[in-house]
């Protein structure tokens, strides 16, 4: 098994370098490289570059989302396992020797995840239930969520409820650290580019599941992932491009009759008018 990480930065220069130095720091179950595919061409990596030398590093010419991004690396890559790493994590020592272990001895198993932690060491909810109807009602950052955090909907959709120490199959995982096939990976076609950012991890996850295979939570294996605050303000454009990936996903796995698949686009597009309001205001 060779490991070909594959790391998609857009202005997380600040933090790059210590996703990496976990990596090397932390991995030694098989050989591995990393590439690194950064989406701001505006930024400056040359210090990173400069420490890490022998570390592959494509920056494209425009902003052209995680999805596509990510494609190119697992493209490219030279590993026959790939695991997609967001730059704000931190790889815990064994994390990655417990992933290819669980992988590699459960062969109708198609993507596996570890337990991802907070920095302050609490428990991110990284593994869900496929999006319903209400989903965006109460999601990890929706107002209902925040308010009513003990909610049964809220702890369904975020499986808060099951007991994290035991690996077990779920729907979908967070896209901050995934392990898989290479092969498999582009099988199946890899992400979906219609997605700009966000969704394409749960529309992979359907995709594995739907091809008979699964996907698998597994906390034997730990990272850190610093999410960053939700205050953060969002350029206009990755809202709406979020929104139209839910609308995607969708049409895509839910198949709504036409009257259905008006109501749905309808509600997200009134979701992403009122986080364009409220991302205004920050």
């Amino acid at each position: 098994m060779i490991l070909t990480f594959i790391i998609l930065t857009y202005n997380h220069g600040h933090c790059l370098g210590k996703c990496v130095q976990s990596i090397q720091d932390t991995v030694d179950c098989a050989p591995f490289e990393i590439r690194v595919v950064n989406n701001a061409r505006h930024e400056n990596l040359g210090e990173f570059q400069n420490r890490f030398s022998d570390i592959r590093v494509t920056t494209n010419p425009r902003n052209v989302g995680f999805a596509c991004a990510s494609n190119q690396a697992a493209r490219e890559a030279t590993g026959d396992t790939l695991v997609f790493l967001n730059p704000d994590t931190v790889v815990h020592a064994g994390a990655m020797a417990a992933l290819a272990r669980h992988l590699k001895t459960h062969p109708d198993i198609g993507l596996v995840a570890p337990k991802v932690l907070n920095p302050d060491g609490s428990i991110q909810a990284s593994c869900r239930r496929f999006p319903r109807l209400w989903t965006g009602l109460f999601n990890r950052r929706s107002l209902l969520s925040r308010g009513f955090p003990g909610n049964r909907f809220t702890r369904d959709y975020l499986m808060q409820d099951f007991d994290h120490n035991e690996t077990r199959d779920v729907d979908w995982v967070s896209g901050c650290c995934m392990m898989m096939s290479r092969q498999l990976f582009l099988e199946l076609g890899g992400f979906d580019e219609h997605y700009f950012l966000f969704s394409e991890d749960v529309d992979l996850c359907q995709i594995i599941w739907k091809s008979g295979r699964r996907v698998v939570y597994h906390p034997e294996a730990v990272i850190t992932h610093d999410i960053g605050s939700s205050n953060r303000r969002l350029p206009a454009m990755v809202i709406v491009k979020r929104h139209r990936g839910m609308i995607h996903y969708w049409n895509k796995h839910m198949r709504p009759n036409p009257i259905a698949g008006g109501l749905i686009g309808l509600l997200i597009g009134l979701r992403c008018l009122a986080q364009l309001i409220l991302n205004g205001w920050k």
